[in-house]
């Protein structure tokens, strides 16, 4: 998966990140559109992420920021599963 020639692993954690970061902000935003349960929204919330201290501005930013950084650690965890699966040569065994 990762050993493709126009695969650039930094480029897909980019794009995984602000995918990430456009999911949370949905979520983000349904606290607001969707008030039901909000109590168990914000509790969730709180424990997903770090600093999180309600729905403001500052906890928006942080948890973005955190789903942007899950985006590279993801890839770069794929990116380590392959290279144990395929080995040093980059090609896997079927």
């Amino acid at each position: 998966m990762f050993h493709h020639d126009n695969c650039k692993p930094m480029h897909m954690a980019n794009k995984i990140g602000l995918f990430f970061v456009l999911l949370f902000a949905v979520c983000f935003a349904w606290y607001f559109i969707h008030p039901v349960e909000q109590e168990m929204h914000l509790a969730m919330f709180q424990m997903s992420f770090l600093g999180f201290a309600g729905m403001n501005f500052l906890s928006f930013v942080l948890g973005a920021i955190q789903v942007y950084i899950w985006g590279y650690i993801l890839v770069g965890l794929g990116y380590l599963v392959s290279m144990v699966g395929c080995g040093k040569s980059g090609k896997c065994c079927k």
